[in-house]
């Protein structure tokens, strides 16, 4: 119940509201949605392509694996300028684009664990401004959903929201926790939003 809960949450937020391009449309570049998101991020150096990740109802723009093979990492960039909601109920108002990103960040990180417990920390506002020029910041840790890679065991999933700007989402796959803590810290420093002006 729970999972068929998370999918179709994520299904209707992660495809009719977030999706920053439709069915048949050319892929956007990852650097031009990081700069319309108002973000950056540099790849390490060794750092290779990789397959990004299918995942049944939300999308990756890009992933890179490590030099030993040990870690992947793909990344997902919602300029909120894309952001489409189709939004039908004459009770209501359509939601705040800047209010989805916790929805999606829940359910994709049902969609992404293997059923389990998936313990979510959230940043303090000012950790998630200093350290990624966010104005919010969320991860979670879990045993990765098997189908999803073969090669890796567990993920950590992170979330980052600037208003008015966009959402990121950054899964990353490993096996070995020990060597894949200090890649990860290279990874995240490499990512943020751009400072405010």
């Amino acid at each position: 119940m729970r999972a068929s809960r998370c999918r179709f949450v994520l299904l209707i937020l992660a495809v009719a509201c977030v999706a920053p391009w439709r069915a048949g449309a050319t892929q956007p570049d990852f650097q031009a949605l990081l700069s319309e998101a108002g973000a950056r991020f540099t790849a390490p150096d060794g750092y290779r392509d990789a397959a990004v990740p299918g995942i049944e109802g939300f999308r990756f723009d890009k992933s890179f694996r490590d030099p030993q093979g040990g870690l992947q990492v793909a990344y997902a960039v919602r300029p909120l300028s894309r952001m489409k909601i189709d939004y039908n109920d004459p009770h209501s108002s359509a939601p705040n684009p800047n209010h989805i990103f916790p929805l999606v960040f829940g359910a994709l990180g049902g969609q992404l664990s293997a059923g389990g417990h998936a313990p979510v920390r959230e940043f303090p506002a000012g950790a998630a401004k200093k350290r990624f020029n966010a104005d919010w910041a969320s991860a979670t840790t879990f045993d990765l959903e098997p189908q999803l890679s073969g090669d890796f065991r567990y993920g950590f999933l992170l979330a980052m929201h600037r208003n008015n700007k966009g959402d990121i989402y950054a899964l990353f796959m490993y096996s070995d926790p020990a060597t894949a803590k200090q890649r990860i810290g290279r990874l995240l420093a490499n990512l943020s939003f751009d400072p405010a002006p």
